[in-house]
């Protein structure tokens, strides 16, 4: 604006020739404590001219007092302006103007900082006068140049700040160049003691700290950790080149603008940089950068990042970053990135990457990536995973992922993978592609591609291979093992094949059976099949079983479909430890797929001794039997 109206004053600056000087007109003006806009609004109607300014000099809402007759508009302009203004007068205007009087003045200190003890110079110690805002850092023979603005005070007050060394204040007359001398002393010892390492994190040790910020920047916030102001607002290009100078990173702030980047004290507002923020404390609501930020402090908002964001505390809020996220402690809320996300407490939210999330402590909410998801102590909630999750702890929901699913303690939930489940134990599901392992107690079911295994199994198990050590639950697959379940082979006959073979493996409650039988002869017969079955005890020698099996009868052509459905029972009676006889009866339905012709050397109809009852083409049946012995 300023500029707007001097290149419009300039413009018209050859038509400034009047028959009367505007300043040497003649006004009357009488004012008792009055705005100075109405007293200048009444000269220029009485003058029938203008005035123009620029409102940071001049505070025309302040009160004043007059009372002229028939002066001159310069006289009663000196008389308004006690002579620290100058007045031009360009066409029908007068442009009021900062004289010399009015423009600050400075002066220049300069000196040596000692250590009291010896006498030697004190490198990189810290000059400062905390309401100006300006520092400076002394040299390596102690030397300093500050350079401070004159205000109304007859004195300054500049601080000498040292690491290890106690806080000095000197008393400096100002208004004009001076050169002194101090001597600080060095700071009692102290006892150590257990210390809150949260309210001494140092962004400055980071790598992007050590990076983007000069050795003289992290020595002079380590010589004042003790001091902190507050202002309502900062502007800076980099680092100490802004509005507070070398000091800005002592100062808290409601709104920080960075061109380039900044490095503060903290934040309770919006700070907004092109490439970084750099806070030492504490930042609360808003915080956005082009490339990082970085956080000593908690914080309470939202931290946004195209790249990186790190916190040295923990989260109230959301944490966004285009490629990563790190908290030291936990947080409760968010945090979302392009690639990997890192908490190290508890966490109460969701975790959302790209790729890998990692989280140390308890996590109640969701941790969801395109990779892994990583949990060092419980989960109440779910883990999704492209790849692997892994629970160091107990785990209460669900996991899901495109590869294995880990748990190293007990999982109360479901596990879902594509290849392997893996828990300790607990209730609920496990369902795998491939392979399901429970290593104590699985209490829910067990459904897996290949292979579940359990070491005590109180639920279900289906898979083509089940394994428990011991059982009190059900194991549906092609071969069931219980290491200290029901086993036993069977040798028996019936009145289809001489001999079958059978191996029976499950638990009391329920097994299973793989079956192999043939008849030789002048006619053969081959037969394999599956079956299940539950035996009923009587006494502490015998039971009943009840089973039903599928068979597939080979009879010289693989292209001819001929199966069994077999349901039998048989009265079991125990001869030795390992020796058991049984015998039963069984009804037997028999498919083929179309009319034969036998081959030859094999069976030609079935069963081979009478007749069965014709249910169509297709499907007979009869009624059996089978006699023999079981082993172990």
């Amino acid at each position: 604006m300023k500029q707007l109206i001097l290149f419009v004053a300039f413009l018209y600056g050859g038509y400034s020739s009047y028959a009367q000087s505007l300043l040497n007109k003649t006004v009357t003006i009488t004012a008792d404590r009055k705005p100075l806009s109405l007293v200048l609004d009444n000269i220029a109607m009485q003058g029938d001219f203008h005035f123009s300014y620029v409102k940071e000099f001049i505070h025309d809402d302040s009160l004043v007092t007059v009372n002229v007759t028939n002066r001159s508009v310069k006289q009663v302009l000196d008389i308004l302006f006690q002579g620290n203004f100058q007045f031009r007068e360009i066409g029908n205007q007068i442009i009021i103007q900062p004289g010399a009087s009015s423009k600050e003045k400075w002066y220049v200190i300069t000196g040596y900082i000692r250590d009291a003890n010896t006498g030697l110079p004190i490198a990189n110690a810290s000059v400062y006068e905390n309401m100006l805002l300006i520092s400076t850092l002394t040299n390596e023979q102690g030397y300093f140049r500050i350079r401070l603005r004159e205000k109304e005070r007859t004195a300054a007050l500049l601080t000498v700040s040292k690491e290890l060394y106690r806080d000095t204040i000197m008393l400096v007359p100002a208004g004009h160049d001076q050169e002194m001398t101090a001597h600080i002393k060095p700071a009692a010892p102290i006892q150590l003691s257990i210390v809150d390492v949260s309210q001494h994190t140092h962004v400055e040790q980071t790598f992007f700290g050590r990076f983007f910020l000069s050795s003289r920047q992290r020595m002079q916030s380590l010589n004042l950790s003790d001091f902190f102001t507050r202002q309502p607002y900062q502007y800076s290009i980099v680092p100490a080149l802004g509005t507070h100078g070398k000091l800005g990173s002592q100062v808290v702030n409601k709104f920080s603008l960075n061109l380039i980047g900044g490095y503060t004290a903290g934040l309770s507002g919006v700070e907004m940089a092109g490439i970084f923020n750099i806070d030492q404390k504490s930042v609360k609501w808003v915080q956005l950068a082009g490339v990082f930020n970085i956080v000593g402090g908690r914080l309470t908002g939202a931290q946004v990042a195209g790249v990186h964001n790190h916190t040295m505390d923990s989260l109230n809020g959301a944490q966004i970053g285009g490629v990563s996220n790190i908290l030291k402690y936990g947080f409760q809320g968010a945090q979302i990135s392009g690639a990997y996300n890192q908490t190290g407490g508890d966490a109460k939210g969701a975790q959302i990457a790209g790729a890998v999330n990692n989280a140390a402590g308890h996590l109640k909410g969701a941790q969801i990536a395109g990779a892994v998801n990583l949990n060092r102590d419980s989960v109440n909630g779910a883990q999704i995973a492209g790849a692997i999750n892994v629970g160091w702890q107990n785990i209460s929901g669900i996991q899901i992922a495109g590869a294995i699913n880990m748990g190293r303690k007990d999982m109360n939930g479901v596990q879902i993978a594509g290849a392997v489940n893996y828990r300790k134990g607990g209730g609920g599901a496990q369902m795998a592609g491939a392979v399901n392992v429970s290593i104590d107690t699985a209490k829910g079911a067990q459904i897996a591609g290949i292979v579940n295994y359990a070491t005590v199994l109180k639920g279900v198990q289906i898979g083509i291979v089940n394994y428990a050590d011991s059982s009190d639950g059900y194991s549906l697959g092609l071969l069931n093992i219980v290491r200290r379940g029901y086993h036993q082979v069977q040798i028996y006959h019936n009145e289809i094949f001489d001999l079958n073979i059978a191996y029976k493996s499950g638990s009391k409650r329920f097994y299973s059976l793989l079956i192999a039988g043939m008849k030789r002869g002048t006619a053969d017969a081959y037969t394999f099949g599956y079956g299940i079955g539950h035996p009923f005890r009587l006494s502490a020698r015998s039971e009943i079983t009840a089973e039903v099996t599928s068979q597939y009868v080979y009879l010289g052509n693989w292209e001819a479909t001929n199966s069994l459905i077999r349901l039998q029972t048989a009265w079991n009676r125990r001869l030795r430890k390992n020796i058991t006889l049984f015998a039963g009866p069984s009804f037997t339905l028999h498919y083929t797929d179309k009319q034969y012709t036998a081959e030859p050397g094999y069976l030609d109809k079935l069963p081979v001794h009478y007749n069965p009852f014709t249910f169509s083409n297709a499907v007979t049946a009869w009624f059996g039997w089978h006699i023999g012995l079981g082993f172990f």
